[in-house]
């Protein structure tokens, strides 16, 4: 092999190094974006489970008054 052939290797392992080491940062970079979602996605569901609370104790607070309101003879 030539001189010719082992600057053509180096260049190409040079070449993928950059690529892998690019690769690896955009990795990271996904991995921080999904963890922020992750993190999302837990707050979302922390508040539905709050508002489904709420709504449950105002649906028996509307039936308490509907059915205190059924009981008053007209």
């Amino acid at each position: 092999m030539g001189e010719e052939s082992f600057a053509l290797i180096e260049k190409k392992i040079s070449d993928l190094v950059q690529v892998v080491s690019a690769l690896k940062k955009e990795k990271e970079s996904l991995t921080a974006e999904l963890a922020r979602k992750d993190g999302e996605v837990r707050e979302l569901n922390r508040k539905l489970a709050e508002l489904s609370r709420e709504r449950g104790e105002v649906k028996d607070r509307v039936d308490k008054i509907l059915s205190r309101l059924d009981t008053i003879e007209l």
